[in-house]
């Protein structure tokens, strides 16, 4: 068994190519190898800001030698053909072939055996192909070649069983040594193997694994914090990020000016995360500090200068965002609502001005299906829910959309409800204890109406793709009604938004179908996730996709079928559905009663009629009635024969278990469960 290794060198790769081509190097390597039946023990992918590698362990030499079958003409063929066959396998006796019959034709047939071919062989020519094969979201050509890469390339490392693999790629050829470093030093580095490889680099101050790099920075800020008394804050995306820019990270801290504290905490953490890749802190009352702290991939001999200079540049950012902030108090969020008409949400959609007033309808109508109407001026403010889009702030920090509408609206005296549902309504998710009920509706009612305006502009969304967020908006309105128990009839909602639209003279080109289809492929993951049978989610899924019924349903359903009882239940409605059929007539002729069985179900219908109409789950919360419903509709089908000799009893009898069946299943769908 062999090993392999392959490493590509050059400029810096951003973080999340890093992750698209670790995913693409495994993804094709393993097709490859599954292809030409190579076996292989696991397969690793490494990245840094410099570097992607793939190490293939324990692979086979060559691929094994089998026995192959070659068809040939017909046996009724003329011979020129058989001589022809027969010359091109380099034969010269029809007596070597054999017969066989495909699909009713009889065929000469030659079988030989196929030699294995040697791994290192079919590597020097795969490897080329799959780098071609790479798909970038950017890629680039540099000097006179036609290969692209995302970042120039500096050199290519290949070696199979410790010896170099040779083949030429964007003009370099493949070698045996790479480089450590390149803030530390510029030299060739010569491998042998996988080991050596990993060890040479640590000694060279590049940590292969990114795990091993998060896990230098997590310490070396616990250890700052402890001495500091202090607290840190990152994420695991935040995390991922800064130990992709660099090879060996050394972490370095600076202070800013205390002065800056004037600014909104969400403005200075925000410049210092996403603008800077900074990391913030805050002291033991989760008051921010004047400390932060960042990641650099530079000989800590020269960090002086470094620190300085990363002072200096959050200086100039946080001055940039205090002139902002001046600029934007000048004018009220009430001035900014009628700029809003300036600016196009979707093309075909109307303006921001157009969606404001949507929005505040949207929210109106639910407010008004919970009976929590208000009757004060709170609706007023909702207008402006948008107005920060075309403030200063915003236009030079996009991501703080709503949390500088919050800020100002504070400045301005809003209602604190109103103020928090401003900041927070592109949140896509809300922690257990937060209670805004006012923050969810907002974030439902401006979500769905920018899915709906996506539709309308763009018909479709294809690929995997989502420049503009709208799986995620979706899953973010399911999660919020699942979560925080709010039943929203999305049929409504939709109609609603589709008269709205009509109002402002704009044709919203979509119809319901197509986006409850899209609705329910998203709570089918979602659900999928959480563990629950996929026959379950289709039942519990209704026409007016409610979220929370939705989900409520699917567990009384998942309880059914796990339980005794439910199981019992569900076997008699399997009974039940096998031997429905729909009837032209509808009516049933009691009169035409022979058994006491048919009186009962019969009786049991009416029953199950008025109790649905008063309580559509109480089918899952009565044991008893479970029961009931399985004993009657066995009795049913162990003493009744439906298909009597006579006739009107026969059809009587099949309208009966039909209306039956169409009751069960208008309310519940029991017939799209997998029933053993």
């Amino acid at each position: 068994m062999s090993d392999f290794l392959l490493e590509i060198y050059g400029e810096d790769i951003p973080s999340s190519s890093q992750t698209l081509i670790q995913n693409q190097f495994e993804e094709l390597f393993k097709n490859l190898f599954s292809n030409l039946e190579i076996n292989f023990r696991d397969v690793q992918t490494f990245s840094t800001s410099r570097r992607v590698t793939i190490f293939v362990k324990e692979l086979s030499k060559s691929t094994k030698s089998k026995k192959i079958e070659i068809r040939g003409p017909q046996i009724n063929a003329n011979e020129n053909a058989i001589n022809g066959f027969l010359k091109s396998n380099n034969l010269n006796n029809i007596k070597l072939l054999e017969k066989k019959e495909i699909n009713g034709k009889v065929y000469y047939i030659l079988k030989k055996n196929s030699k294995g071919k040697k791994v290192f062989d079919l590597l020097k020519s795969e490897v080329p192909k799959i780098l071609r094969s790479i798909r970038w979201t950017k890629s680039m050509r540099w000097g006179e070649n036609n290969d692209r890469w995302i970042r120039p390339i500096k050199n290519i490392l290949c070696l199979f069983d410790k010896k170099i693999i040779k083949f030429e790629f964007a003009g370099h050829l493949s070698n045996n040594f790479t480089y450590g470093n390149y803030h530390y030093s510029e030299k060739k580095i010569k491998c042998e193997d996988f080991l050596n490889y990993k060890k040479k680099l640590k000694e060279n101050y590049v940590v292969l694994e990114r795990s091993l790099r998060q896990n230098e920075i997590i310490k070396k800020i616990k250890i700052f914090c402890r001495k500091n008394k202090l607290n840190y804050f990152i994420t695991p995306s935040f995390l991922k990020r800064v130990s992709d820019s660099v090879e060996h990270p050394n972490i370095f801290f600076g202070k800013f000016s205390t002065d800056f504290f004037k600014l909104p905490e969400f403005l200075l953490t925000n410049i210092m995360t996403d603008k800077q890749d900074y990391f913030f802190f805050k002291d033991q009352k989760n008051k921010l500090s004047d400390k932060f702290g960042f990641v650099a991939g530079i000989n800590p001999n020269e960090q002086d200068n470094l620190i300085i200079g990363n002072q200096n540049v959050l200086k100039a950012r946080f001055s940039d965002a205090s002139f902002f902030i001046d600029e934007d108090k000048k004018n009220k969020l009430s001035q900014r609502h009628a700029s809003l008409d300036q600016i196009i949400f979707y093309e075909k959609t109307g303006s921001l001005f157009d969606r404001a007033i949507r929005i505040d309808s949207l929210v109106k109508y639910i407010y008004k299906s919970f009976g929590t109407e208000k009757n004060d001026r709170m609706f007023d403010y909702l207008l402006f829910s948008n107005a920060d889009l075309v403030t200063e702030l915003v236009k030079e920090f996009p991501n703080l959309q709503g949390k500088v509408g919050g800020y100002l609206a504070k400045l301005e005296n809003f209602p604190k409800d109103i103020c928090d549902a401003f900041s927070d309504q592109y949140e896509y998710e809300f922690p257990d204890s937060y209670s805004n009920f006012l923050t969810f509706i907002l974030s439902i009612s401006q979500k769905f109406d920018s899915i709906l305006g996506y539709f309308a502009s763009k018909d479709h969304l294809s690929g995997a793709g989502d420049p503009f967020g709208i799986r995620r908006s979706t899953l973010s309105i399911i999660k919020i009604c699942i979560e925080k128990k709010i039943r929203i009839n999305f049929y409504n909602l939709f109609s609603l938004n589709n008269e709205l639209y009509k109002k402002q003279n704009i044709s919203l080109k979509i119809d319901y179908s197509y986006l409850l289809e899209f609705f329910k492929k998203r709570i089918s993951i979602l659900l999928g996730e959480m563990g629950f049978r996929q026959d379950l989610i289709k039942a519990s899924i209704n026409t007016e996709f409610d979220p929370y019924f939705i989900f409520e349903r699917l567990r009384n359903m998942d309880h059914l079928y796990k339980s005794k009882d439910g199981i019992n239940f569900l076997k008699a409605f399997k009974r039940l559905n096998s031997l429905s059929e729909e009837m032209e007539q509808n009516k049933i002729n009691t009169t035409l009663f022979q058994k006491d069985e048919e009186k009962k179900l019969f009786e049991l219908l009416n029953d199950l009629k008025l109790n649905i109409k008063k309580n559509y789950d109480f089918i899952f919360q009565n044991l008893e009635y479970q029961k009931k419903l399985s004993q009657t509709l066995d009795n049913f089908f162990d003493n009744v024969v439906v298909n009597d000799e006579n006739n009107k009893t026969k059809i009587n009898r099949k309208i009966l278990i039909n209306e039956f069946r169409k009751v069960l299943n208008k309310e519940y769908r029991f017939s799209l469960l997998e029933i053993k």
